[in-house]
């Protein structure tokens, strides 16, 4: 069963080059938390082009995933976080591609 429509929060890399995304979705968080774990498996692995296409997965399997929004974490102004704060402040689920610690992975 598909959840209701919301904003959800992607960060995709914790270094200053990556960003914050801001899709709408109606992926149920259960997905959205297997896909988060899958991704920084292989985040942490160093195998960047396997990591999946979270529209393009999401899509695939039935459910709405559509951008809305994104911003780099450091920019000249501030941050993604303050800028997430200032224009989606009702965000509630933030997920995140980062590099695992070694007694979290399996």
């Amino acid at each position: 069963m598909k959840d209701k429509t919301r904003l959800i929060a992607l960060s995709d890399s914790p270094e200053m080059d990556g960003e914050l995304v801001i899709f709408e979705t109606n992926a149920p968080s259960k997905r959205l938390k297997e896909l988060e774990k899958e991704s920084c498996a292989l985040f942490t692995e160093e195998a960047y082009d396997e990591i999946p296409n979270w529209s393009y997965t999401l899509e695939f399997e039935g459910y709405l995933c559509r951008y809305i929004d994104s911003e780099q974490h450091v920019t000249q102004y501030g941050t993604s976080e303050e800028w997430q704060q200032e224009n989606y402040q009702n965000i509630k689920e933030i997920y995140y591609i980062d590099k695992l610690k070694p007694e979290s992975i399996n």
